[in-house]
């Protein structure tokens, strides 16, 4: 972003870098059609966050801490409205499952379920792992230490073996 662009040019530029990943943030934290309505709250908080944008990291971390504290921001307020619905019974409903499109291939659909499972945090990282960024971005855009960044990505990946892999072997 240089200070002669104009702030739609930067924009579109940030959001055709991003897209992909925006997408996916939203698909992963939203469910059924809600992820659209995700995905504009997060292109709507990067628009207005434009200006203050520092330069203390690159354009694309910044934009990807955007989208996801836009999204766990969306996940706790959904989350509250949930606990705060209650079935005929009086018990909670469930949560809905992520959004997975009808055409998604079986491997896609065990992707999205497993990530579905993750903590916070843990989907976090998994969705940069999935991005093929380094530890040393992941670590800069979760703000963790690239140790911390891989003990986790190596918990993530066990546990989906011993789920996936092992129930296969009983």
């Amino acid at each position: 972003m240089n200070p002669g662009d104009d702030r739609e040019s930067v924009f579109a530029h940030l959001l055709d870098r991003n897209k992909r990943r925006l997408v996916s943030i939203a698909r992963s934290y939203a469910t059924g059609d809600e992820y659209q309505d995700l995905y504009q709250e997060m292109l709507l908080q990067i628009w207005r966050s434009l200006d203050r944008f520092e330069g203390r990291s690159s354009a694309d971390t910044w934009v990807y801490r955007i989208a996801l504290n836009t999204a766990l921001t969306y996940r706790r307020q959904t989350g509250a409205r949930l606990r705060h619905a209650a079935t005929a019974d009086g018990t909670p409903p469930p949560y809905p499952p992520v959004a997975v499109p009808p055409a998604a291939t079986t491997e896609l659909r065990l992707l999205q379920e497993f990530i579905a499972t993750l903590g916070t945090v843990d989907r976090a990282v998994f969705l940069l792992y999935l991005e093929d960024l380094t530890y040393r971005d992941m670590a800069e855009t979760l703000g963790m230490s690239e140790n911390h960044v891989g003990v986790r990505i190596s918990r993530i990946k066990n546990a989906f073996i011993a789920r996936y892999f092992n129930e296969q072997d009983q």
